[in-house]
């Protein structure tokens, strides 16, 4: 008699909060795991993955109708989010490949005096946030749509983690009904605010969140791009007006974003005309003042400009992305929310996704020893990645053109001396085999990062301790003479304690 091996199947139960680029990619990589018959897949065990976002899916929409209702940022999509991305070749190529532009070089403008580098073998493509969101939802939609191992549940939010009984609260939006879901792997990726997140700052004694703004203002227009720049070529703007920084992104559909952005403190300083609610004064001032490149049309710049507030986006800062007792995990936004400064966010959300499951597959699928893992090999970049965002530029409008001059010349002494000058951390951001602790490391040793700290800080306490009244403006009376007298009048009596003792 000859007896039938069967191997039991054991079916974990995944919740992914937040389907933005880390939670897409990941549910797409561990349902994946399910139809691979490769020798590092585990026997018998199976993902039963649960999808929850509050908004709409994304991948049932059509390009008109993302470019009309949901555009979002423009981002750099460079080797660590591409090689995440092809995990899943067919995902790649037939979903993501096309959405945006690849950039074939990079300019500095310094007023009108332009510098061009190339990319070199440095693989990036400018791209719609939302477009890359939606090409990963449409490609899960149309490869998972009959997968009994797959619910999605979008117009759906968390609302709570029960995390003594393993399970969410979630709530539909449209009915407004409310049930619990089971999970054995709970996976954060629900953006700034997460719920999830929240329930690593309840559990956790020793669990450090740190969630601020990025101390910018901005604003972002699409615009007709100028014959003057290349449709392929990103162009940095450190002087785009007086206290302003910018950069020009290419788009699809010959369009450039050109955004400009100031630190918080400097608000009363810009210029009223950038504050104005009519259009015609702001593209005269913008006719006037913007030097790189002439516009196609000042009118339609201003329009968009005054038809939109002043953005601001959140930072995140976690000492730890896991609770090994919960059994959960944080990734994306939720762990390391950050500033656009150095296009990094999204492509190091994927690579959150892209690293889970690989250290999932090391592991044989223990989560026991995934979830530790995971955060030993992220939270240095994560942290990397918020730090060079914050301090890798200055505030300060002098510091940052002292340091965007460093940039230039660095670049072209380790072009022609290579072995004797290293390259600017800048051009070390998103290159293929280069961590972000890497960049932050040189960064670090050159200096840049602790000067730019530095000022950064301070300008940042300064501002909070007067915007909330800790600390007065000076006046032109006899206070003012009262501190200085008062500061000699105790120098003067420390020395004459000394004298005395």
């Amino acid at each position: 008699m000859v007896e039938s091996s069967t191997v039991s199947t054991k079916r974990v139960k995944v919740v992914i909060s937040g389907a933005g680029p880390a939670g897409l990619l990941c549910a797409s990589l561990l349902l994946a795991r399910n139809n691979n018959t490769d020798a590092d897949v585990t026997p018998g065990v199976e993902y039963d993955v649960t999808l929850i976002d509050g908004r709409q899916d994304f991948g049932a929409l059509s390009k008109e109708e993302l470019i009309k209702s949901f555009r979002s940022w423009m981002l750099g999509l460079a080797n660590h989010g591409v090689d995440a991305i092809k995990e899943l070749p067919e995902l790649y190529e037939n979903y993501v490949k096309g959405e945006g532009i690849e950039v074939e070089e990079i300019n500095i403008y310094l007023g009108k005096k332009k510098f061009i580098q190339s990319t070199g073998e440095q693989q990036e493509f400018i791209v719609d946030r939302n477009f890359v969101v939606a090409a990963i939802a449409r490609y899960i939609k149309e490869t998972h749509s009959n997968d009994d191992h797959f619910t999605p549940m979008y117009l759906s939010t968390c609302q709570y983690v029960d995390y003594d009984n393993r399970r969410v609260l979630v709530r539909n939006q449209e009915s407004k009904v409310e049930k619990y879901i089971e999970y054995d792997l709970l996976i954060g990726c629900d953006g700034v605010r997460s719920t999830v997140r929240e329930a690593l700052i309840k559990r956790h004694s020793d669990f450090s969140c740190r969630l601020t703004d990025i101390f910018q203002n901005f604003k972002a227009v699409h615009v007709d791009c100028p014959k003057s720049i290349s449709s392929t070529g990103l162009s940095l703007l450190p002087d785009i007006f007086p206290l302003f920084q910018g950069i020009a992104l290419p788009e699809t559909g010959g369009k450039v974003n050109i955004t400009g952005g100031y630190p918080r403190h400097l608000m009363d300083e810009i210029d009223e005309e950038l504050k104005s609610d009519d259009y015609r004064i702001v593209a005269k001032y913008t006719k006037e003042n913007f030097k790189a490149f002439e516009l196609v049309d000042y009118d339609d710049f201003a329009k968009q400009w005054v038809g939109q507030r002043w953005n601001q986006t959140g930072m995140v800062h976690c000492n730890f992305y896991h609770s090994s007792q919960m059994s959960i995990v944080i990734m994306g936004d939720a762990a390391h929310a950050t500033s656009p400064t150095i296009g990094m966010g999204m492509n190091t959300a994927l690579r959150d996704a892209q690293v889970f499951c690989n250290i999932l597959k090391e592991n044989n699928d223990d989560l026991t020893l995934t979830l530790p893992a995971f955060s030993e090999a992220r939270v240095k970049e994560g942290n990397s990645l918020t730090s060079l965002a914050s301090n890798l530029y200055c505030v300060e409008t002098k510091p940052q053109i002292v340091e965007t001059i460093h940039l230039i010349v660095r670049s072209i002494f380790h072009k022609k001396f290579p072995s004797f000058v290293d390259d600017h951390p800048q051009n070390m951001v998103g290159v293929r085999g280069v961590m972000l602790c890497d960049v932050y490391d040189h960064a670090t040793k050159l200096g840049i990062v602790p000067k730019h700290r530095s000022i950064n800080e301070k300008v940042r306490n300064d501002y909070f301790e007067k915007s909330c009244g800790m600390v007065k403006p000076w006046k032109s009376d006899n206070s003012e003479r009262t501190f200085i007298f008062g500061s000699v009048f105790v120098a003067f009596a420390a020395a004459a304690y000394k004298l005395i003792v």
